[in-house]
């Protein structure tokens, strides 16, 4: 990465923890581009050159998750023992974003969580449905549209269990269909 690029990455960097600092006192519709730029410590002109609105700076900070999260995993096999381990990762990569997380969730912004994980497998076919052991079309989106109420509801209470007892409690709430070991 040049300079140019790491600095348009440290700008956009700073607008994100911009607007997760003003959700925490504001209501995301009552945050101002004047106010944001201001806690960002960012111009005007810096916001513009890199996003149109609020809604793509969430846009951009999850798609930033999906980056992070896919170059430190493989891809899935759909074996019981596999998936536990994926779930694991997932509550402990979430555990480290759960002010942010939460943060979404309180501000009504769940739908672009929900939206995240869903388009998860449509930006990486590796990770999509033809590697489910049953292809029904509902598999895929029971899982990813599960998952993001399971991790809110986790966050909420404090993460009271570690995130390895979540993905074994998870792995046991899915369905024997979506595991290649047990046909």
């Amino acid at each position: 990465m040049n300079y140019g690029q790491q600095e348009n990455a440290r700008v956009k960097e700073q607008i994100v923890k911009g607007l997760f600092t003003e959700l925490k006192t504001k209501p995301f519709s009552e945050i101002r581009i004047a106010s944001l730029i201001k806690t960002a410590g960012v111009g005007r002109t810096s916001y513009y050159r890199n996003f149109d609105s609020k809604e793509e700076i969430v846009d951009y900070y999850l798609s930033e998750l999906v980056q992070v999260r896919r170059s430190s995993q493989s891809i899935p096999t759909w074996t019981r023992s596999s998936v536990a381990d994926n779930l694991e990762d997932i509550f402990s990569f979430f555990l480290s974003q759960k002010e942010r997380f939460l943060l979404l969730f309180k501000s009504g912004l769940s739908s672009y969580v929900f939206d995240y994980f869903r388009n998860i497998p449509k930006n990486n076919p590796q990770e999509g449905q033809q590697h489910l052991p049953n292809h029904n079309p509902y598999l895929l989106a029971f899982f990813t549209g599960a998952l993001p109420s399971v991790l809110f509801e986790w966050l909420k209470r404090d993460s009271p269990e570690s995130p390895k007892e979540m993905a074994v409690m998870l792995t046991k709430m899915l369905p024997p269909e979506i595991f290649v070991d047990e046909k």
